[in-house]
């Protein structure tokens, strides 16, 4: 029961980053930068669905 508790906070946690991530401004960023900003974006998109498949199976 505390594992699905633990879950939801993190799902709710790394949705909520990345759609931080998602609104950011891309103008003025260098290519190293945005490079960077990508490899976060899909680490969480990874997170969130392993999550969401965790929670929901």
């Amino acid at each position: 029961m505390t594992d699905k508790v633990q879950a939801k906070k993190d799902l709710e946690f790394c949705s909520t980053e990345l759609s931080k991530y998602q609104n950011l401004s891309r103008s003025g960023l260098t290519r190293d930068e945005m490079l960077a900003i990508d490899g976060i974006m899909i680490k969480l998109k990874e997170r969130v669905k392993n999550l969401r498949d965790a929670l929901y199976a």
